[in-house]
C-alpha cells in the first residue's frame, strides 16, 4: 500500500502543477491558440496510453481524435486578431510554452494513473 500511496502523492503534485501552469500560460493566450493546444492533449493522450497502458485503438476511436484535432485547428484558423491586450510578444511565447508544456503533462497523468492502478494490483472502478 506503500507504494500506492507514494504514487498518488506524486500524481498530486503532478496535477497541481498541470493546473497552475494551465492557468498562468492561458491567461496569456487568445481563445483559439488555447483551444488549438488543448485540442491537442487529446492526440498526445491517445499517444501516452497506446505506450504506457497498451491502450486499444478502434477506428471510432482514431476517427474521435482525427476530427477533434481537425476542429481546434479550424477554429484557430478562423480567428481575426483575439490576443489579449497588453500581452507582449516574449509573454505569448511563455504562455504557449506552459501551456504546451501543460497538455503534455497532463495527458501523461491520464494514463499514468490507469498504469498505476494496475500495478497496484486495484481494480479501477
Amino acid at each position: 500500500e506503500t507504494p500506492l500511496f507514494i504514487a498518488s502523492i506524486v500524481i498530486g503534485l503532478l496535477t497541481g502543477l498541470v493546473n497552475y501552469l494551465y492557468v498562468y500560460g492561458l491567461k496569456l493566450l487568445p481563445v483559439s491558440t488555447s483551444s488549438l493546444i488543448i485540442g491537442a492533449q487529446l492526440a498526445f493522450n491517445a499517444i501516452f496510453s497506446f505506450f504506457m497502458v497498451k491502450q486499444k485503438f478502434t477506428h471510432f476511436s482514431i476517427n474521435a481524435v482525427v476530427l477533434l484535432t481537425i476542429a481546434t485547428g479550424v477554429l484557430a484558423l478562423h480567428s481575426d486578431g483575439d490576443r489579449p491586450a497588453n500581452v507582449s510578444d516574449r509573454e505569448y511565447v511563455v504562455g504557449f510554452l506552459l501551456t504546451v508544456f501543460a497538455a503534455v503533462l497532463f495527458a501523461f497523468l491520464l494514463p499514468l494513473v490507469e498504469l498505476t492502478y494496475k500495478k497496484a494490483r486495484q481494480e479501477i472502478t
